[in-house]
């Protein structure tokens, strides 16, 4: 498996290297950030830093869904994000994504200056979302997620989880596509976290290759999450290294974009890889 290139409006972004998804969670209850960047302010500062870091996309979110979180309103989610977005692409030249479910907060979003839609349900949640990128040429995410943020650990299980993620990624991009939307405008992510188990997840990184053959980039959102602290021996672990370690291996297999909290140390770590192997793997620019 190669990168792809990722289309986004009148982008395109990447192909010759993993894209780093920068994550900004502007809500109280994020399982790492949490209440960080609430603050128009805090948030750009933050968006600053992770630019000058090699960020070449910048993801925002105003809805926890790590397991367990409830869902807010529409309007908290919208208050929450706005703002932000509008901010973001008045003072930066980068693609902007907005992380959520709802239909009528992705198209406020792609109002003022958003260009991607990050759906963690697939655009099943709100079958509404399927209407929304066409017009704007927006990117997409379909992330596979088996239940809801409130249950979806609960007592997941799968025969085949790498089979069953794959096909089901693959008919949720046949559907966009029969509305207009072209392959390479959707980006598919298993899933980490989202209804797995512990050895779930080290199969879905370990054949990550086999969602190549949906025709779609990879995206990989593995950062921080619980399954590395369920990792014998890293019980105690800040999760930052191990969360590079999935990254790099992660790269090494050809995903397109790596979805990540910490940009220094994953660009760092891919830097040094590109260095050995005569390619690059990062933006020669961070």
């Amino acid at each position: 498996m190669n990168p792809r290139p990722w289309r986004v409006r009148d982008r395109l972004l990447g192909g010759d290297r993993p894209l780093l998804m920068g994550i900004l969670n502007i809500t109280p209850d994020s399982f790492f950030d949490g209440g960080k960047y609430s603050d128009v302010n805090a948030a750009l500062r933050r968006c600053e830093e992770m630019l000058s870091e090699g960020a070449d996309i910048l993801d925002v979110g105003g809805e926890s869904t790590r397991p367990g979180a409830s869902s807010v309103s529409e309007q908290d989610e919208r208050n929450r994000v706005l703002p932000v977005i509008a901010a973001i692409t008045k003072r930066f030249d980068c693609p902007v994504s907005i992380d959520t479910m709802k239909s009528g907060v992705a198209r406020a979003a792609l109002d003022v200056g958003a260009s991607i839609i990050n759906d963690v349900s697939s655009m099943t949640v709100d079958p509404l979302m399927l209407e929304v990128p066409q017009s704007f040429g927006a990117g997409v995410v379909l992330n596979h997620m088996r239940g809801a943020p409130r249950t979806m650990q609960q007592d997941p299980v799968y025969q085949n989880v790498v089979g069953e993620v794959r096909d089901f990624l693959f008919e949720r991009v046949r559907i966009l596509a029969s509305l207009g939307l072209s392959k390479d405008r959707i980006a598919v992510d298993p899933g980490i976290g989202f209804g797995k188990r512990l050895e779930d997840n080290y199969a879905l990184i370990e054949h990550l290759e086999e969602l190549d053959s949906i025709g779609c980039p990879v995206l990989l959102g593995h950062s921080r999450k619980s399954f590395i602290g369920k990792t014998p021996g890293l019980e105690n672990s800040d999760r930052l290294h191990p969360s590079v370690a999935v990254a790099v291996y992660a790269a090494l297999k050809g995903a397109s974009i790596l979805r990540v909290h910490d940009i220094r140390a994953t660009a760092e770590a891919l830097r040094m890889i590109a260095a050995i192997r005569g390619g690059s793997f990062v933006s020669e620019n961070p």
